[in-house]
């Protein structure tokens, strides 16, 4: 993926209500930044350094998770963003974790600062 080819949900955001970086044991580093309304995700960003998986693997999980619920989103597993990205190499597998995992922090982040 070239950086001509950025998803339209790459990117930091401003003031979001709930956020959260992760490092992965590979070194790549996940963003996912949240803006929730009445219990819903109504818009999710995600940024990383890593590699083109990282970038798909990111998208997806930031698209899975708008416009669902928190608890919908916290539902949201590793091989969900695997079914969403396609064929993904075995070798990047890690990366869905990786995305989840910043996804979920950034719901706890929301939730430690608003429940």
């Amino acid at each position: 993926m070239e950086k001509t080819d950025r998803p339209d949900n790459m990117g930091r955001m401003n003031d979001p209500d709930g956020s959260a970086i992760v490092r992965g044991l590979c070194g790549d580093t996940m963003e996912m930044y949240l803006i929730v309304e009445n219990a819903r995700i109504a818009r999710s960003l995600f940024y990383t350094d890593g590699c083109s998986s990282s970038i798909a693997c990111g998208s997806a999980a930031a698209r899975l998770a708008d416009g669902g619920s928190i608890d919908e989103a916290l539902r949201l597993s590793p091989a969900d963003v695997l079914d969403m990205v396609g064929d993904l190499p075995l070798e990047s597998a890690h990366c869905a974790i990786l995305a989840v995992m910043a996804l979920h922090r950034a719901l706890a982040d929301y939730l430690l600062r608003y429940s």
